[in-house]
Order: structure tokens, then sequence, then C-alpha cells
């Protein structure tokens, strides 16, 4: 930041933001910029004095020529990789002469001018071989067999050769590239029977690599490499670890062409509507899920964070159907299946008469309130509007008011996004709408890694299993609607909310993380000891994501929560 105007980095920020639709780290690179924008010293979070007077008239143009170009290039991309898909590389073979033709395709897959003869292709010498004796046979049928093909970076391929049936007609070769990408090698050794160490000595021969290369890249001895290739062998009934390589690509072209079910539903950016319901309210409808008992006589209204959404792992709802309680979650405005607020100055004010539409639709009386994360501002309002209905509020890593002398311990995403909506709410919209586009263009899983690749512990908690997954049914109902939620909520998580904190009168109970990488436990720590009535906790070991990663300790704690509370008992009204 030395040395620098506000102009020079506004315009770094706007160059980066043009960069977002050619760079697969283009909106990582813009975050990046529009942080160092706002921030003097990323040490003390101080905002740069120059800010607050620097002019942002003309960047929701800028958004606006952004989110055009951005659509025009990702339906380019569309387009090209549905041309890319029917146009093949393909050979044509002369008889007699064995002169060989191709197309654009054959020729950037093989890396060489054509025409040529045959044996002067750059195929590896055993496929040569099975092509030259498949020609050779008249009435032979066609043949699949693995090439590798450049000697100066071997590619495997699947050819289809396809012998001429009399002396005039041409033969054909159709080759079909393949990338062992992570995916397609995890999906193979599924189907293969495979462990998952037995799997990546496979890919180092699929990868054209000797016994000793994959023992020296895995830090094993060769011997045990050998055992590893044997038990393949076993496995696949296959005599030589060339015939495994065959059948690998076979089977993974067969995998190419069928979807994994296991990840399906995070290619599709739809919001699950399983235990979905909805209501009316003054004409808008309002999505929310219920779970547990219909006859529970304790019910937990759940105020959902921003891209965790209000999806939740089968030991937490287990738990507390098991004990009795229903839990309601509904839809802020704009996000999943609840209609957009009557405007951007409604938001709030529609996000609890639409809480307390959902419990007047259900017949529910008292209630206990959980705020998580960017919930918590909207909890505390909803069970002000509740009054003596509001038996508890409870705080899974809750959020506090965020002000200056925050901004040293928050996440740099975290800290961005606050200063942008005290300093410049343009850029912060601008950031959201390219946001959305480049998670769709990215997916999930890319996002959700760069989200959390700070936090060693948000990590292995997303790599948990079925983590990734809710976290991602989170991303898609922030999502739903094109990020309508992103800007707004945003917005008001950094507005003072301190009033309505300090005015809640019921019990309050929070479990914060300690390993939290979104804000500091201890401004947690700080700012709830100036509540009324209010219990802290933390979580050893937790982050973040601690909803997902200790689903058990989380709906104990909220049991034992609504346990302390005096009236726990009391029924719901019919």
């Amino acid at each position: 930041m030395a040395n620098t105007t506000t102009e020079s980095r506004y315009f770094e920020l706007l160059g980066r933001a043009y960069e977002i639709p050619l760079e697969s780290t283009g909106f990582e690179d813009f975050l990046d910029a529009a942080h160092d924008y706002f921030c003097a010293d990323p040490e003390t979070g101080k905002v740069a004095e120059d800010v607050a007077r620097f002019s942002h008239d003309g960047l929701e143009d800028h958004t606006s020529r952004l989110e055009r170009i951005f659509d025009v290039a990702m339906k380019a991309e569309a387009h090209e990789a549905e041309t890319d898909a029917r146009y093949h590389s393909v050979l044509r073979v002369a008889p007699g002469t064995m002169q060989v033709h191709g197309n654009e395709a054959a020729i950037a897959l093989l890396g060489c001018d054509l025409p040529r003869r045959l044996s002067e292709l750059p195929f590896d010498h055993e496929a040569l071989n099975q092509i030259r004796e498949a020609l050779s046979e008249p009435d032979r049928e066609d043949l699949i067999l693995l090439a590798r093909v450049r000697e100066d970076d071997p590619r495997p391929c699947l050819a289809l050769v396809q012998p001429g049936h009399g002396d005039d007609t041409e033969a054909r070769i159709s080759l079909s590239f393949i990338h062992w990408s992570e995916g397609l090698i995890e999906r193979l050794g599924n189907a293969l029977g495979l462990t998952e160490s037995e799997t990546e000595v496979l890919q180092g021969h699929l990868d054209n690599k000797t016994p000793r290369e994959i023992a020296e890249e895995r830090g094993r001895s060769p011997e045990t490499i050998k055992v590893q290739a044997k038990t393949i062998l076993r496995k696949t009934g296959c005599a030589r670890m060339t015939d495994v390589v065959r059948l690998a690509a076979s089977i993974s072209y067969l995998l190419r062409k069928m979807p994994d079910a296991r990840r399906a539903d995070l290619d599709d950016w739809a919001t699950p509507v399983s235990s979905l319901t909805q209501t009316v309210r003054d004409g808008r409808s309002i999505a929310y899920y219920r779970h547990g008992p219909s006859s529970a006589k304790r019910t937990v209204l759940f105020s959902h964070a921003l891209i965790q959404g209000p999806f939740f792992a089968p030991a937490f709802l287990s738990k507390l159907a098991d004990a009795g309680v229903r839990l309601l979650a509904p839809s802020r405005p704009g996000y999943g299946y609840s209609d957009p607020p009557r405007s951007a100055d409604t938001f709030e004010a529609d996000s609890v008469a639409d809480a307390l539409a959902v419990l007047d639709a259900e017949g529910v009386d008292g209630v206990h309130v959980v705020g998580h994360q960017l919930g918590t501002s909207h909890a505390y309002r909803i069970a002000n509007a509740l009054g003596p209905r509001a038996r508890s509020l409870i705080f899974i890593n809750g959020g506090i008011p965020l002000d200056e002398k925050h901004y040293a311990s928050m996440d740099r995403r975290v800290r961005f996004a606050a200063m942008a909506t005290r300093h410049a709410p343009a850029i912060l919209k601008m950031a959201n709408a390219l946001g959305i586009r480049s998670f769709r263009k990215k997916g999930v899983r890319a996002f959700l890694t760069d989200r959390y690749a700070r936090s060693d512990i948000d990590m292995r908690a997303l790599l948990m299993p079925g983590v990734m997954e809710l976290h991602a049914h989170g991303t898609f109902h922030a999502c739903e609607q094109e990020g309508i939620p992103f800007f707004l909520d945003e917005k008001s998580k950094h507005a003072d909310w301190s009033a309505d904190a300090l005015s809640a009168s019921c019990r309050q109970y929070w479990l914060q993380p300690e390993d939290c990488s979104i804000v500091d436990p201890d401004a947690v720590r700080e700012f709830v000891g100036k509540l009324r009535g209010a219990r802290f906790e933390t979580e050893p070991g937790a982050g973040a994501i601690m909803l997902y990663q200790r689903p058990e300790r989380v709906a104990k704690f909220i049991l034992d929560a609504i346990s302390d509370t005096p009236d726990a008992g009391r029924a719901v009204s019919p």
C-alpha cells in the first residue's frame, strides 16, 4: 500500500475485475485487489484515509458491463464445449499405400503434419503393430485399443480401428483423448474395487511411469509398489499391467459418459426441496424447512447463515427429533424459494415478518430462536418482535456487530465486506454480482475450497463425509435467485445492530468455535459479556464449519439450552 494513491488502487481493482471472465483465479485476484484498495495496513486492519473521499460514480455501469461480458464468455465456452463433444479426431488410411490423412482435431492430437505414412505416426510401437495387423486382415471386425501418442509428451487415447472392406475402401481410425482427472481416477478405482493406495499405483501406470518412478513419487519402496500391482492384477483378472491399462481406458471411456450419482447434485445448482413447505404473507411466498415430529411440544426457529444455509446433518436432526423438538428453518427474502423483499430497504423488516408468519402457519406459541453466523442479527430482531413468546436465544458460531477495532483479527474476505459496506457499497455489489458468475463457472467445490483454504481446521471439516454436500446446498440456497441476498445480508451484518442485541430480554446461550476463521472468539466473548443473562462456551478444535463438523455437539448444546429455560416444557398452541 505504500506510495500508492486511491486512484491507482482503484484502477488496479477495475483491471482485476475485467480479468475475471478470462482467468481461473480471476475472482480471487479481484478480491485481493479489493481488500488492498481499502486496507492500508493488513496487520492492524486500518482503513486507508483517502478511501472515504474518493468518488465511485460510474462503478455500477462497470458492473453491468462486466455482467454482460461474463455472460457472453460463458455462453461461448458452453458452445465450444458442445462443439468439441462432436468434433472427433479422425484418420483416414488409404488402401495399399497406407498413406494417412486426418482432420484438424487429429493433427492437434498427434502433434504432427498430415498426410504421412502410417508407420510415421507418433503412436507407441505396440499400438502401431496392432493397427497394422487389424488393417492387413480382410473383413476384420472393428478393434478398440489403447494407444499412446507423442514421444515428447505421451498422451493416452482410445483408438477405434475400422478396416476398410474391399480394395478401394479407406480404413478409419477414430481417436478419443483420455484426461485422467482426479475425479475420473477416483471413479475408476471404485469401479475396479481398488483401495486408495492401489488406485494411486494404477494412476502411475496410466501416466506411463515405471514402478521405480511410482515408488519415488509416493515415498514407498519398489517392492511395495510391485506387491500392490500384483493385487491390482488379481482384482482385475488381468495377466499384465498393460492389460490393466487397456481395461482402465475402456472403463474410463464409459465412466466419462455416465453421470456421477454422488456428485450430480453438486453440478445442478439447485436448492434442495426435501422437507420444504411454504406459506404466504402479503402476497409473498415464504419457503421454510420443517423437521421433527409435528406433535412436538418444543420448537426451534433457525436463522441461517449466508453460505451455510438451512440444511443439517442427519445426526443433528436425529438428536433433536429424539428429544421431541421440532425444527423450523425459514429462508430469508431472496434466498432459496422465498420471494425477494418488497424492496432493499425492507429486507430486515421482511425477514422478521416472514419468520413470524412461519410460526403462525405452524401454530407455534413459545419458540427457541437459534442464530447461526450471519443470521445472528436477524435472530435478535425476531426474538425482540416475539417478546415473551421467545423462550431463549441460542447462538451457534454467532456474529457480533463489527467495527474497525475488529478488522485486525478478521478474515480478509470478511474484512473486505465490512470495509466496502461502510465506504463503497458499489464495490461490494460488484463483488457479489461477479462472484455468483465465477462460482457457477468454477463449480461449488472449487469455490468452497478457496473459501476455506486459509484454515486447516475448516479444510479438514470440509472433507468430512457429507460436509461438502451440505455446504454446497447452502451455497445453492444463497444463489438460487442470482444472489439477491448477498449484498442485502452483508449490509445488514455490517450495520450496527448493538441495540437489537442489548434489548433482548430472554436468556441467551452462545457456543463459539475456538478456531473460527471468520471472527476472533475473544472478540465474541467480550461482546457477550455485555449482554444480560448470556452464557458463553467455546468448542475446542472447531472452526467456521462447526455446524457440520460437530453436528451432535451442536444439537446437544441446543437441547441443553432448551432444558435450562424455565418454561421449556410449555406446550405448543394447537
